[in-house]
């Protein structure tokens, strides 16, 4: 896949947003580095980071109006989900990046970090 395609959501996205969603992504990132198992594709139409283990989908970015989702896929077995991250079921959790808000750059690299931790254990080597 072309970096392009990646990129290329932030072009469909308003002003706002694309600012936003580009400090994510920029975000994003920084948290996970150079790390070799994580790589930046389009999942579902949207920006993704995939974790080359088991439970590969990391984290993704979606566009909204007036804010930025961040989608952690196993949000809910991150640290202090409930009062990090929005939403129900078993396994999906957010972070509403809101564009007329203070950008929470802090908050977003700890999550990453976290998610990053936890693709990084449970048994999650190829097999």
């Amino acid at each position: 896949m072309s970096p392009s395609a990646f990129d290329s959501y932030f072009d469909e996205l308003g002003d706002a947003e694309r600012r936003v969603a580009l400090a994510v992504r920029d975000a994003v990132r920084e948290a996970v580095g150079a790390n070799p198992r994580i790589s930046e594709t389009t999942k579902w139409s949207y920006p993704a980071w995939v974790h080359s283990g088991k439970r590969g989908n990391m984290c993704s970015i979606m566009g909204a109006n007036g804010y930025v989702r961040l989608q952690f896929f196993r949000g809910a077995e991150l640290p202090g989900s409930e009062s990090r991250l929005e939403g129900t079921g078993k396994g999906m959790r957010h972070l509403k990046v809101w564009c007329d808000r203070a950008f929470p750059g802090t908050a977003i690299r700890s999550l990453v970090s976290d998610a990053v931790s936890l693709h990084g254990s449970h048994g999650n080597q190829q097999t």
